[in-house]
């Protein structure tokens, strides 16, 4: 039996459908609107991580990619959420989106990352944006033109105060040996507190006999389930890299006024003496391995810094001289060589060229026009050399007795006036480099541009002379020890800075590496991903 249709049914059948068509329209036009579908949440718990976002990103059509952040404090510990929302449906297209905001960096120790930002949005198929804004800075940043083949921008962390020490201290004690193995790369592994390291050399030779040899190393560990890399340029270092090194001090000696710029090492303890009107100053770092510094004599206080005005480091580990320095063993044919068999003196010219005679009234002077760009001269056994002039071109002499200083010694073309300048000099003796008595080089200041080694001992002959003079070095003093300069001579020794990057021709070189480039942060990489 039917039931009637009333006038109260008519109205709610109708409603009923109106409601649906509302609704059905009104989901319709958002969904065709935007299609929206959220990205996974990303929670950074650490104060050391940090995102970046790429300076380019690689477009195939023009999207719009919102990240909103929101920041809040939990347990005593920052929390920052990064949201990524796409828009407008499109082909999936792994793509790393990170945030350019960079959060304060602390000990790597504290930071632990939840899930891994990039890994996370490489996932969330994010296509093609082109547009990035920060809803926490309000910043807008516009991003276009990398290659699909580029690889992700990965987070970055700090390197630890604590972590940089250790890493310098195993380095330079694996820097030591490492570089006597043929092999290209070597990796090494140890453990610090617990924790696991592994470091990777790469040698990289000298490509001359100038050049200074190198090595790439790339450090990694694991933490929190990432991998930790960072990658450390070093350089082997060439006795002429110190301003002034010294293996042994002499106890007689003491610095008094004396002012030295740039690097300084002794293996022993040094000698100081001062008073408020006149002290030494050292304008580069100073490293010792004795434990303190020895004060002989002092009037007055005088604050550490301002005679180390570079910093002092004590309880370094001492560097060895090598047994011998032969820069040419056995006898060589090379037209750029020059041997001496006895005694003799040598000038040059400010044209290239050098005059020499035997040490011998009756010898005559014998002419070399053109020896070259780059030449030696080379004293056989028991040979001294005595020297001066003007030095025009890339030389090294070498004596395994002595060689000694007659004049002024000075560069055709000045590095600190001229740049390119491209004139060095290299003095190196087995045994002795001296300074000539007063009555040869004459009164007043003498000047050296050179970079010297003397494995037994720099000397200044006559140095109880009064005469107040100054003997200036422009270059760098390597030496076994040292005579005393005072009073004929104060002494300046000038760093040339062109020795940071290369040496004079065949110049000796240490054991030791030292840093020459570093960032001083981990890249922050899903596990599994490096070498």
């Amino acid at each position: 039996m039917r039931k009637p249709i009333t006038v109260a049914m008519l109205i709610s059948v109708v409603m009923h459908v109106a409601l649906f068509l509302i609704a059905d329209w009104l989901i319709g036009n958002r969904a065709a609107a935007r299609p929206a579908r959220p990205l996974p949440v990303i929670s950074i718990e650490a104060l050391q991580a940090e995102f970046r976002i790429p300076s380019a990103v690689r477009l195939d059509e023009p999207k719009a990619v919102k990240i909103a952040g929101r920041s809040e404090r939990s347990a005593g510990r920052q929390k920052t959420t990064l949201t990524a929302t796409r828009h407008a449906s499109a082909r999936p297209s792994k793509r790393a989106i990170t945030s350019s905001k960079r959060l304060p960096a602390v000990g790597l120790e504290h930071a632990s990352t939840r899930i891994s930002a990039v890994s996370a949005l490489m996932d969330a198929a994010v296509s093609k944006p082109d547009v990035v804004t920060s809803n926490v800075s309000g910043e807008t940043i516009v991003m276009s033109g990398i290659s699909r083949n580029e690889p992700p921008s990965f987070a970055t962390a700090a390197v630890s105060r604590r972590q940089e020490r250790m890493l310098r201290r195993k380095l330079t004690e694996f820097s030591e040996t490492v570089h006597r193995v043929s092999d290209a790369t070597q990796t090494l592994s140890w453990r610090h507190q617990n924790q696991a390291y592994s470091a990777d050399f790469t040698h990289e030779p000298a490509s001359d006999d100038m050049d200074i040899e190198r090595m790439t190393v790339i450090v990694s560990t694991q933490q929190h389930g990432q991998r930790l890399s960072t990658e450390i340029r070093m350089k082997r270092l060439a006795f002429s890299n110190y301003a002034q090194f010294i293996n042994r001090w002499d106890s007689d000696v003491h610095i008094h006024d004396d002012e030295l710029d740039g690097r300084f090492h002794s293996n022993t303890q040094i000698n100081l003496s001062y008073s408020r009107k006149v002290k030494p100053r050292f304008y580069g770092q100073v490293t010792t391995s004795a434990r303190r510094v020895n004060v002989i004599e002092s009037r007055g206080y005088v604050p550490r810094d301002q005679i180390f005005l570079g910093g002092l480091q004590t309880g370094v580990r001492a560097i060895r001289l090598p047994e011998h320095f032969l820069p040419f063993p056995g006898k060589t044919a090379d037209d750029n060589v020059h041997r001496f068999d006895g005694d003799a003196r040598i000038t040059f010219h400010a044209d290239g060229g050098y005059d020499w005679q035997s040490i011998d009234p009756a010898s005559s002077w014998h002419r070399v026009a053109d020896p070259g760009e780059r030449y030696f001269l080379v004293g056989g056994k028991r040979v001294e050399l005595r020297v001066k002039g003007t030095v025009n071109g890339q030389v090294l002499i070498y004596s395994p007795e002595r060689i000694v200083i007659e004049g002024n010694l000075v560069y055709a073309e000045d590095p600190r006036s001229v740049p390119g300048a491209g004139d060095f000099l290299g003095l190196a003796s087995d045994k002795y480099v001296d300074i000539a008595r007063p009555d040869i080089t004459g009164p007043g200041d003498l000047v050296i541009n050179a970079a010297i080694y003397a494995k037994r001992r720099f000397a200044v002959r006559g140095y109880r002379f009064r005469d107040t003079s100054l003997l200036h070095i422009f270059g760098s003093l390597t030496a076994g020890t040292l005579s005393a300069t005072e009073p004929r001579y104060a002494t300046k020794i000038e760093f040339d800075r062109r020795l940071e990057q290369m040496r004079p021709p065949r110049f000796p070189m240490t054991n030791r590496y030292a840093v020459e480039s570093w960032d001083l942060s981990w890249t922050i990489e899903p596990a599994g991903t490096g070498h």
